[in-house]
């Protein structure tokens, strides 16, 4: 590490983001999207990401949604409370203040939204509000 500290070697790390995908006709489930950074030891910074636009969002205490997908891929940011995102299989992520996650679950054109197959809810944990960032990361259709 010194070596590189030295000499300004360009180090590439990475940022794992949990995601709920799907591919559009079965069952969500989460997967990992890994981001590449690439600096020196100061400062590392992905290639830009498009976005389409971003929302503010609060959610009141006790705030519980049913099953739903999430259409257009969405990155959360996590600006206070906390919140678990549960798939049909029974899995869960929790999220708290500085978590990021991308809701990117969908259904295929021609895909008829099932409440035994599809979908995403999500729930407030602890007693407080939920705020949080929604950034639009592209309209899918």
């Amino acid at each position: 590490m010194a070596i590189c500290q030295q000499f300004k070697i360009k180090m590439t790390e990475k940022i794992d983001i949990p995601c709920v995908s799907s591919d559009g006709v079965g069952a969500s489930y989460f997967t990992v999207r890994e981001i590449e950074l690439s600096g020196d030891q100061s400062r590392s910074l992905s290639e830009q990401i498009p976005a389409e636009n971003f929302r503010l969002r609060k959610s009141g205490i006790g705030y519980a949604s049913g099953f739903h997908v999430a259409g257009d891929p969405t990155l959360l940011i996590i600006l206070a409370g906390k919140i678990r995102i549960s798939i049909r299989s029974g899995d869960h992520k929790d999220f708290t203040v500085g978590d990021m996650f991308i809701a990117e679950d969908y259904l295929a054109k021609g895909v008829t939204y099932s409440e035994q197959i599809h979908g995403h809810k999500a729930e407030l944990l602890d007693n407080a509000p939920l705020c949080a960032l929604h950034l639009k990361l592209e309209k899918r259709y």
